[in-house]
C-alpha cells in the first residue's frame, strides 16, 4: 500500500475525531465497554504519542516508552488537545522516509511500520467513537480496511499467538477471509505458536471456516467491534471463535 494513503487516512480520521460534537464526550462507547468517548479520544492520543516517541528516539534506542496523557484537559478542550497530538504525530512521520530505519514494539523495523500501525489504530478508534454518536459510524475505507486485515494476519495475530499460544484443538485448522469489495483473500493455517499464510485456490477451498464480507465489515468483526454474524460464515465457526478468544485486541 502507498504510504501516502496511510498518512492521508490518518489525517482524515484525526480530523473526524477532533471535529466531533463536544457534547458527546461523556457518551458510552458500546464497542469498548467501560469507556466514554473522551476515554477513547485520550487513549488514541496516547497511541499517537507512543509512536511519536519511538520515532523521535531513533532506531538504536532501547527505551521502554509509556506515553503520558495526564495533560489531557477536561471538557471540550480535549478535542483541540487531541488535534495537536495527532498533528505532532503526522509531522514526525513526514520527517521519515518510509524505508528509513526505525524501532517499534516488534523490534527493528522501518518508519512505514508506524505509518501503517497508526493508520490502522485510528481507523478502528475513529469507528468506535463515531459508533457512540447519534449519527453512527462511517465504514472504514475499503483499501484501509483490507490493509488492516493484512496487518492482523501478518503481524498482530502471529505476534499474539507466539506470545500466548493457542489451544491444541486449533492447531492445523485453516481460516479463510474473503473481502467481497476489494477481492483480497487471506488463508491462515493455525499453529499453537503462530500461523502459516497459505496461498492458492486449493488452500481457499480447503479452509475449515471461511468468512466473507466487505473489507470494513471483516476488519471490524476480526477486531471484535461487531458480532461475527455481521459477516457471512461458512464451515466450522468454532475455529474462528477459538482464534478470536485468544487474539483479544
Amino acid at each position: 500500500m502507498n504510504p501516502q494513503l496511510w498518512l492521508d487516512s490518518l489525517a482524515a480520521d484525526g480530523d473526524r475525531i477532533a471535529g466531533i460534537d463536544p457534547s458527546s464526550l461523556d457518551a458510552p462507547v458500546p464497542s469498548c465497554p467501560g469507556w466514554t468517548v473522551r476515554d477513547a479520544v485520550v487513549h488514541t492520543a496516547g497511541a499517537h504519542r507512543w509512536a511519536t516517541m519511538f520515532l523521535q528516539a531513533g532506531p538504536e534506542s532501547k527505551e521502554r516508552f509509556s506515553p503520558d496523557v495526564t495533560d489531557a484537559p477536561e471538557g471540550p478542550a480535549v478535542l483541540g488537545w487531541y488535534a495537536d497530538v495527532v498533528r505532532a504525530l503526522l509531522d514526525e512521520l513526514r520527517r521519515h522516509e518510509p524505508d528509513a530505519p526505525a524501532r517499534a514494539f516488534i523490534g527493528r523495523t522501518v518508519a512505514a511500520f508506524w505509518m501503517r500501525r497508526m493508520a490502522q489504530e485510528i481507523s478502528i478508534h475513529r469507528w468506535d467513537i463515531q459508533n457512540a454518536l447519534p449519527g453512527g459510524a462511517e465504514p472504514i475505507a475499503p483499501a484501509i480496511a483490507a490493509d488492516g486485515i493484512g496487518e492482523l494476519t501478518e503481524i498482530q495475530i502471529p505476534l499474539i499467538l507466539g506470545r500466548k499460544g493457542a489451544p491444541e484443538e486449533l492447531a492445523g485448522k485453516t481460516l479463510a477471509v474473503v473481502a467481497t469489495d476489494t477481492g483480497d483473500e487471506w488463508v491462515l493455517r493455525l499453529r499453537v505458536d503462530g500461523v502459516d499464510v497459505l496461498t492458492g485456490e486449493d488452500a481457499l477451498a480447503a479452509a475449515d471456516v471461511t468468512v466473507r464480507g466487505t473489507a470494513s465489515a471483516l476488519d471490524l468483526a476480526l477486531w471484535r467491534r461487531t458480532p461475527v454474524d455481521t459477516v457471512e460464515l461458512r464451515g466450522d465457526g468454532a475455529v474462528l471463535d477459538g482464534l478470536l478468544d485468544v487474539v483479544v485486541i
